[in-house]
């Protein structure tokens, strides 16, 4: 079943009326009818679930039948990326991101970032899309676009930094999960790579620098790589 989005749901929303542009999915899209079912999140964890009571294109309405509050996983993936100067780009991996379960993404602005302007209205909207189309109940934090240096001082422990110079590192696929906190921050440079001062910098605050394998990929294959690899090693232990 289609999931709908409503930010506004609380564990006691007895009726719900949904905004003019999800009316018009419901409506003329999907053509659901008076006393069907619906569901609906408030991407933090609460599934609504209900009957729809008016339908027309520019506002329907539905009344509750069941609420689950699910529960908030307890771990954390903070991807730190710089966009991409193709920003279709960019905005593809902010989707498959949330597809993905990362749970926090930050636009960093680097030494070599091509692209320091975001839309991060539009963002948040395609953040939003990717959370109903996979089903999920908790919405990915999107956080402002951040300088490098503001981003490391947010680290504590477990950044990982992937980059292009022959320094040590270690391979992704090396990691023990065992020695993983819940808590991780990944940190994902733009075209142009990390500058060597941002990678000194990522080393001397103790971010681990690791390899996602031979081929040079581009800043949203490895996004991707990285955070799904990470991500599965976390759920290694739930």
């Amino acid at each position: 079943m289609d999931l709908f989005f409503n930010p506004t749901l609380t564990k006691k929303t007895l009726t719900v009326e949904l905004s003019s542009d999800e009316s018009f999915h419901l409506a003329k899209v999907l053509r659901k009818k008076e006393d069907q079912s619906i569901r609906l999140t408030n991407g933090n964890g609460i599934e609504w679930k209900g009957i729809l009571t008016r339908v027309n294109q520019k506002a329907c309405e539905a009344k509750c039948v069941e609420i689950i509050e699910h529960p908030k996983p307890n771990y954390s993936l903070h991807l730190g990326v710089a966009p991409t100067k193709n920003m279709q780009r960019f905005e593809w991996l902010i989707e498959k991101a949330t597809e993905i379960g990362v749970t926090k993404i930050t636009p960093i602005l680097c030494q070599f970032s091509e692209r320091k302007i975001i839309k991060h209205e539009r963002l948040q909207k395609i953040i939003v899309a990717a959370l109903k189309q996979s089903q999920q109940f908790y919405l990915p934090h999107l956080g402002a676009l951040t300088p490098y240096e503001e981003f490391l001082h947010t680290i504590d422990r477990d950044g990982f930094i992937a980059h292009c110079y022959p320094t040590p590192k270690i391979l992704l696929d090396n990691i023990n999960s065992k020695d993983l906190s819940k808590n991780i921050h990944l940190l994902i440079g733009p075209e142009g790579d990390f500058s060597h001062e941002e990678v000194q910098k990522a080393s001397t605050n103790k971010i681990q620098a690791v390899s996602l394998g031979e081929t040079r990929l581009r800043t949203e294959t490895a996004g991707l790589i990285a955070a799904y690899s990470l991500l599965l090693k976390l759920k290694e232990h739930l």
